[in-house]
């Protein structure tokens, strides 16, 4: 039975399912998958892949049902918008869908838990989460929120960000719940000068923020996870937010000194469009676009 009937959720049988586009990495393949069912009343799932990995299932509102784990019936009581509950797919799961659902569920092969790209001690075998246990942990619920959010809009959202965030969701899974740490020989401490420079080069080369995080840190010769906390460490943002920022530096710099359209500077400095342009820069700057381009574009001093 292929692991693909576990990423596309099809054993639950749910008709309103939303695939949502989102790697970590590059590598890790993690993936993410809305499942709605407003009516309820689903009943018996079928059997899924037996595979080393793990699913997340972050319910966005109240759900009931029933559980087995390889043939037992789990006690389960009943689930609450923003909590999530984890599913080893090296056992056999068997569900009773009953009331009606909306949830995130996230794919995660075992191997995304790498200890060298994450920057952990070590790697993680499995999560200490029991069975049918119903979790409120809210950096779970928002990094799933953020990246679902984050999928369903692929035309704003740079690949930095969603590999960033799941970096995030994945680290911190790692720790919190996988009995492992954060190696502390490469936690501390910033990136010397000549790597970070490398990194900044490289990150503004593609203002449009498509560059995969493991990409960028293997040209820096560091890890994923490190590179992102050394990154932070050295600027006081993380690379997507570094990012943000130059966008919006260039996007001054053509406002300042040419005429370009304001659709073509947009283009020209990473954003998806006019209205996603303007968004960003006024969120930074304080001011729109068009405002700044009074203020500072050409014949503005004569203007004055």
């Amino acid at each position: 039975m292929s692991a693909q009937l576990n990423r596309s959720m099809r054993y639950l049988r749910v008709a309103d399912t939303q695939p949502l586009k989102a790697t970590a990495m590059n590598r890790s393949g993690v993936s993410v998958t809305r499942l709605t069912c407003p009516g309820g009343g689903l009943g018996p799932t079928d059997p899924h892949a037996l595979e080393s990995a793990v699913m997340i299932s972050l319910q966005l509102q109240e759900y009931q049902g029933e559980l087995w784990r390889n043939g037992r019936w789990i006690p389960m009581s009943t689930w609450h918008a923003g909590e999530f509950s984890a599913y080893d797919y090296r056992d056999r799961w068997k569900a009773n869908l009953l009331s009606a659902f909306d949830c995130i569920n996230f794919h995660i092969p075992m191997g995304a838990f790498d200890a060298t790209s994450l920057g952990l001690r070590h790697s993680v075998e499995h999560l200490n989460v029991a069975p049918g246990q119903s979790i409120g942990d809210p950096i779970v619920d928002g990094l799933a929120r953020a990246l679902a959010q984050a999928a369903t809009s692929p035309q704003t959202t740079s690949r930095l960000f969603t590999d960033h965030v799941e970096l995030a969701l994945l680290t911190h899974l790692a720790t919190r719940y996988g009995s492992s740490s954060i190696d502390a020989r490469r936690a501390s401490g910033g990136l010397d000068p000549v790597t970070l420079n490398r990194a900044k080069e490289l990150l503004s080369a593609d203002l449009s923020g498509q560059l995969p995080i493991a990409e960028l840190a293997a040209a820096c010769g560091v890890s994923s996870g490190y590179l992102i906390r050394a990154f932070r460490t050295s600027t006081g943002l993380p690379p997507y937010k570094w990012l943000q920022r130059r966008r919006v530096e260039v996007a001054m710099e053509q406002l300042s000194g040419t005429a370009q359209p304001m659709s073509r500077i947009a283009c020209l400095c990473g954003f998806a469009d006019q209205s996603h342009f303007t968004r960003v820069f006024q969120s930074i700057v304080g001011m729109t676009p068009g405002a700044y381009r009074r203020l500072h574009g050409p014949g503005s001093a004569a203007r004055g």
